[in-house]
């Protein structure tokens, strides 16, 4: 219930999100190559594509520990943060 309550509330604050965005490492997945619903790394700016797809922006913001997401193009969608299970900005 919790969850559906976060993702129903618009976008909270949150401590994970960087002061600043690094530019996107690549212009496709960088494991899979797609170039479909793709997501940044707010960390490092690694771009992978997303959970529709082969996960690979979820693996890399879990096993890198890098929680925060942005969908691309930057600036144009939403940041997710793993660690609040939320939208964030």
């Amino acid at each position: 219930m919790e969850i559906l309550r976060r993702l129903a509330s618009p976008r909270q604050a949150c401590s994970h999100v960087p002061s600043a965005l690094p530019a996107p490492a690549a212009d496709r997945c960088e494991e899979c190559g797609s170039d479909f619903n793709l997501r940044m790394c707010a960390t490092c700016g690694h771009v992978g594509c997303c959970e529709s797809q082969a996960g690979d922006a979820r693996r890399h913001a879990l096993t890198e520990g890098h929680p925060v997401i942005v969908s691309m193009p930057v600036g144009g969608g939403f940041t997710w943060c793993y660690e609040e299970r939320a939208y964030v900005g």
